[in-house]
């Protein structure tokens, strides 16, 4: 037997989860990363950090120490909401949801998964004021 059955007595625990984006619009016009810090503290309810590059990368256009990330570590309560968000509301409305691959994870216990554009748009937050 290759791994441990589930038990009640050692399922595995969630302890944060780490919202992130890149924006390629950004390394052009900062407005769009100040778009999207937006957009993800209505998401998450928790203030967006924006990340500088530690290097240059000719192919997309990025200069080191140029803003183009935007994070949100979530814990706690707020974590919660997030993923009840994620998984009730927002993934059930995308047509073509196919899941969360098998092999998205690594040997650590991280899983990770993303949302397109118009994926996001369907947050409840980010939807109404879509519709404004």
């Amino acid at each position: 037997m290759l791994r441990k059955p589930i038990t009640f007595r050692n399922v595995p625990r969630i302890e944060r989860v780490t919202v992130h984006t890149m924006v390629k619009e950004a390394a052009s016009d900062s407005a769009h990363l100040h778009i999207a810090g937006m957009m993800l503290q209505a998401i998450t309810n928790v203030r967006a950090q924006a990340h500088a590059t530690k290097k240059s990368i000719a192919g997309f256009g990025v200069r080191a120490g140029q803003h183009v990330s935007v994070t949100s570590e979530l814990q706690g309560e707020d974590m919660y909401h997030f993923l009840s968000k994620c998984i009730d509301v927002v993934m059930p409305k995308i047509k073509d949801w196919r899941g969360v691959k098998g092999s998205s994870g690594d040997s650590s216990g991280n899983i990770g998964f993303g949302f397109t554009a118009e994926e996001m748009q369907l947050f409840p937050e980010v939807e109404v004021n879509y519709d404004a």
